[in-house]
């Protein structure tokens, strides 16, 4: 009972203590003024950064466009190689045939998991980049379910899997099933 009594005690006494060395805090509660000012100076900022990041933008995707992309031909539908013209509309429409292309190609993808599941994404992600670093593959970290995380590759037929799964056990010396 006298020890209750005594820490009850003990911690007002540290508390005024605190008060009377700090001082009474002052709490500056948030009006609707001054809240709503504050939302409307940040909204400000976004919209005069607006037009600089659709800039930035279009560039990006202009000079994507411009860049060559490797795609093997056999995985991708037929389609007419022209080369490209000067005209913006022929540009477009070569643009828009390579994006649907690349669209087919990409759906065309199968994963490959080849390690054993991981317990954090953390590791997971580790992994993938020391592999990425070691064999210079691309890589995805697939949540399974919670404290699961599955590590895969792209692969397009069964010869590209068997290729970097021996890349990889070349590279890393880890030893892989080819299944």
């Amino acid at each position: 009972m006298f020890r209750i009594l005594g820490f009850i005690v003990g911690s007002a006494i540290s508390i005024a203590g605190i008060f009377l060395v700090l001082g009474v805090p002052e709490f500056h509660l948030s009006t609707f003024e001054t809240d709503q000012a504050r939302f409307d100076a940040a909204l400000e900022k976004v919209r005069k950064k607006r037009p600089a990041v659709e800039q930035a933008a279009e560039e990006f995707v202009e000079k994507i466009a411009e860049e060559a992309i490797d795609i093997p031909t056999e995985s991708l539908p037929s389609m007419a190689a022209s080369p490209p013209s000067g005209d913006q509309e022929d540009q477009a429409a070569d643009a828009a045939m390579l994006a649907e292309a690349m669209d087919v190609f990409i759906a065309e993808q199968h994963w490959h998991e080849f390690w054993n599941p991981f317990r954090s994404e953390i590791a997971a992600r580790g992994f993938v980049t020391q592999l990425e670093k070691v064999t210079g593959l691309d890589y995805r970290v697939v949540k399974v379910k919670a404290g699961v995380y599955q590590v895969g590759f792209a692969y397009l037929n069964d010869d590209e899997r068997r290729t970097k799964i021996s890349r990889i056990s070349a590279a890393t010396g880890l030893d892989l099933p080819q299944s």
